[in-house]
């Protein structure tokens, strides 16, 4: 299964002296059991490019959908969007009846309900007999943050959006998020993320799609976009520390320096994979 956007572009105001263009001839395919990071610069379309991925928004022209097996069918039962900040949307007296809202509304009975949230607060490292009693508002911020997400996990849908999980966050918390997301992905679920934060994606991500005036100005694995200096500076984003060494290194060109780049690059493995001097 998998998303499919075929040159999609998006215009507000179309045919009008306020006409603005969010998205252009956007083409992207997200796989099931993928993670993707959607990076780029303020206002260059990318929690945009969620809504339309997950059908809340449908674009002007072009074709966004699902692809099973040959079949073809809409966005919003195969896709959860959680924005950014999405602990400020609580408006249920507990976290077990917040996260199952969703599953409610879904018309399912009471027994599966309590299954899909015990299994969402499980997988968002909240266990239901330690915080779904508790009001939502009485978590700390990690904690909103990932009841929250767990809200999305409670409608069982093989892809989730997350637009800034990281947001906010310090460090340690910040992990946590990423141990989720490596959890959802091993279990096989499409996850697509847009962040700015360069050390998540480094440490999570596979394939990096860079975006920049609604347009993909890159589609590349993360290890490739995270190392071309030139093409971050471009959207206002620095390198992690050691790509932004690698890349200094690189634009050095010199023999000795490549050398130098081979060791630093084999000290990034682990154990027998390390190369010496």
């Amino acid at each position: 299964m998998r998303i499919v956007l075929r040159d999609v572009t998006l215009r507000y105001d179309a045919g009008l002296p306020s006409a603005t263009t969010a998205l252009s001839g956007i083409c992207l395919t997200v796989e099931q059991g993928e993670c993707v990071a959607v990076i780029g610069p303020t206002g260059s379309g990318k929690t945009t490019l969620l809504e339309v991925m997950a059908g809340l928004t449908a674009p002007t022209s072009g074709v966004a959908t699902i692809e099973s097996a040959g079949a073809v069918r809409g966005l919003r039962d195969a896709v959860g969007l959680a924005y950014q900040f999405p602990e400020s949307q609580f408006f249920e007296e507990t976290v077990f009846a917040d996260v199952g809202f969703g599953p409610a509304r879904q018309g399912l009975a009471e027994p599966e309900i309590r299954v899909r949230v015990e299994e969402a607060l499980s997988r968002a490292g909240l266990p239901a007999d330690k915080f779904g009693g508790r009001s939502p508002l009485s978590l700390s911020a990690g904690e909103k943050r990932r009841a929250a997400i767990a809200g999305i996990l409670a409608l069982s849908r093989p892809f989730l959006l997350l637009d800034e999980p990281t947001a906010g966050l310090d460090p340690s918390t910040a992990e946590r998020i990423a141990d989720l997301v490596r959890n959802e992905v091993r279990a096989g679920r499409g996850v697509v993320v847009v962040t700015h934060d360069l050390e998540f994606v480094e440490a999570v991500v596979s394939r990096t799609v860079v975006v920049g005036g609604g347009a993909v100005l890159a589609d590349r694995t993360t290890a490739d976009a995270l190392a071309d200096g030139v093409l971050l500076e471009g959207i206002g984003l620095e390198s992690p520390p050691y790509y932004a060494l690698m890349d200094r290194l690189r634009r050095l060109s010199h023999p000795e320096l490549d050398r130098i780049g081979l060791v630093l690059g084999g000290a990034r493995g682990t154990g027998d994979d390390r190369q010496k001097p």
